[in-house]
C-alpha cells in the first residue's frame, strides 16, 4: 500500500512537473508571437501546419511521424528533469529515475523508427540526405552518451543536481541541433536551389 502510494506521488509530480514546465514554454510562445508549428529555441519539434510540404510522402510516413512525436517525449521528460534538478533543494530518486527511464525509452523508439523510415526511402533520397543523416547519427551518439551518463548518476546513492542539469542541458541543445537542421532540409526542399542567373 505504501509502495503504490508512493508510486502515484512519484506519477503526480512528473505530471505536475511536465505541465508547469509544458505551460511556461506556451506561455513563452505566445509572448514571442511564434506560431503553434514553429521550432523553439529549447528544441522542440516543428508540427509542420504552416509547411506546404506537410502533405509530401515524406512528412506523412508513419515511421516518421513516430520519430518526431518520441523526440518531443524525449525533449518533455528532459526539461521536466531539469526543472526538478534547479529547483528541487534536493534531488528526488523516484522522479529522476522515472524520468529518465522515460527519457531512455523515447530515445530508443525514435531511433527504431528513424531507422525503419530511412528503409522507405529510395537510394536517390537517402544519397541525397547522406550529410543530413551523418550530422544525425553524431547527435544521437552524443545523446547516447549524456542519457548513459545521466542514468548512472540518478542510479547512485545520492545524485547530484548539478551533474544532472548539465548531462540534460547537452541532451537538449543536441535536440535542439536536429530540429534546426530537420528545418533547413525542409526549407531547402520547399525552396530549391537559388537561381544564380538572375540579379
Amino acid at each position: 500500500m505504501i509502495k503504490a502510494l508512493s508510486y502515484l506521488v512519484t506519477c503526480g509530480t512528473i505530471a505536475a512537473t511536465i505541465f508547469i514546465v509544458s505551460g511556461a514554454a506556451a506561455g513563452q510562445q505566445a509572448e514571442s508571437g511564434m506560431p503553434s508549428g514553429s521550432i523553439d529555441p529549447q528544441g522542440t519539434m516543428a508540427q509542420h501546419h504552416h509547411h506546404p510540404m506537410e502533405g509530401s510522402a515524406m512528412m506523412q510516413e508513419p515511421h516518421h511521424v513516430l520519430a518526431m512525436a518520441y523526440r518531443n517525449s524525449l525533449v518533455t521528460f528532459a526539461r521536466a528533469l531539469h526543472h526538478h534538478a534547479t529547483e528541487a533543494t534536493t534531488v528526488n530518486l523516484e522522479f529522476a529515475r522515472a524520468t529518465v527511464a522515460e527519457m531512455k525509452r523515447s530515445f530508443d523508439q525514435m531511433q527504431q523508427h528513424g531507422q525503419e523510415h530511412m528503409q522507405t526511402m529510395d537510394a536517390t533520397m537517402k544519397a541525397h540526405m547522406a550529410d543530413m543523416m551523418e550530422q544525425k547519427d553524431e547527435r544521437h551518439a552524443a545523446i547516447q552518451e549524456h542519457l548513459t551518463a545521466l542514468d548512472q548518476e540518478v542510479n547512485t546513492g545520492a545524485p547530484e543536481a548539478g551533474s544532472i542539469s548539465n548531462h540534460i542541458a547537452e541532451i537538449l541543445q543536441q535536440c535542439d541541433g536536429m530540429s534546426r537542421m530537420h528545418a533547413r532540409t525542409m526549407e531547402h526542399k520547399m525552396t530549391g536551389p537559388k537561381d544564380h542567373t538572375k540579379h
